[in-house]
């Protein structure tokens, strides 16, 4: 039973008969016309390949014996010009050897005359689903080569991006170095002109008779500036130890405070001082009770000036 409602289903289908007998080729017209087809005929097997040139067929019909060429002849040809259509050979003369040949020669299929509506009509919708099938794989491949492509392009962007951020990482760390060197170098500076101008005036003012009223003052403004610059230069063994309390009273220690008067100005009892005074030891790890403290941080201190 011919299914001409699957034949039907490839719109547009487009077949091709090459047969020097005329009646057969308007018997297989008027019946492959009626499954929905388009059907051209042509007896001249030599016109075959210009015709196709111009005009794309889905399936081509093809007698084997013909006066000017052989089927076997045209199928190179055919595939040369319109290489998407499927080659079907008919002939009244079927034997094993001739259907070898056949789709060895590129052939789709072997059909033997007198030619079953039937068997033909289940050819036919075989090559075009196999047309169709073969189209879509193309097509996919395609979409396939062209997403590669668009990934091997992605990939080089993405390698670029991704020398520019380690390109622009080392300059940030350059940066960043140069500005932590700048700092550094900054607040050595202002060390040094604070203990070299300020320092002095203070010195000055303290042992100055007429001032004495203002001494409390004036070692509060010495504790300040002593924290300070203590802070500034940065002194790992000092500064990076000691919490801000104990690198004041540190300073205060400096300048010859006792722990009363550091109690004093603290506003803290005298023993917490001395608490103080021992963790500062201890974090400094000076282990002998006969080390100064006052001395010790004095001498760090002229140590930090030499540096600087």
């Amino acid at each position: 039973m011919i299914d001409t409602n699957a034949i039907g289903a490839h719109k547009d289908a487009r077949l091709l008969i090459v047969d020097d007998d005329h009646e057969l080729c308007r018997a297989l017209q008027e019946t492959v016309t009626g499954w929905g087809i388009k059907v051209k005929t042509m007896s001249e097997p030599g016109r075959v390949a210009d015709h196709l040139k111009n005009t794309s067929y889905n399936v081509v019909l093809l007698d084997v014996v013909m006066p000017e060429k052989s089927g076997f002849d045209l199928i190179p040809e055919i595939e040369k010009v319109c290489p998407d259509a499927k080659v079907v050979l008919m002939t009244r003369y079927a034997d094993k050897e001739k259907a070898i040949k056949a789709l060895r020669t590129g052939a789709f299929d072997f059909l033997e005359k007198p030619i079953q509506m039937t068997v033909l009509s289940h050819t036919v919708k075989r090559a075009l689903d196999s047309q169709k099938v073969e189209r879509e794989l193309k097509k996919t491949l395609k979409e396939l080569e062209r997403s590669q492509g668009e990934c091997l392009v992605y990939g080089r962007r993405l390698e670029e991006i991704n020398e520019q951020l380690l390109e622009t990482n080392k300059a940030l760390s350059v940066l960043a170095e140069n500005l932590e060197r700048t700092r550094e170098e900054s607040e050595k500076r202002i060390v040094r002109k604070i203990r070299l101008l300020i320092v002095p005036i203070v010195e000055k003012l303290q042992r100055d008779r007429k001032l004495k009223g203002y001494r409390t003052e004036l070692r509060m403004l010495m504790d300040h500036i002593e924290e300070l610059t203590l802070s500034l230069a940065n002194d790992s063994r000092i500064s990076s130890r000691l919490t801000p309390t104990e690198v004041r009273i540190a300073s205060m220690i400096m300048n010859d405070l006792t722990s009363q008067e550091i109690a004093n100005q603290l506003n803290i009892s005298p023993d917490t001082v001395k608490t103080h005074r021992r963790n500062i030891r201890k974090k400094l790890n000076i282990k002998h009770s006969d080390v100064n403290l006052r001395a010790y941080l004095l001498s760090r201190m002229r140590k930090r000036h030499k540096a600087s």
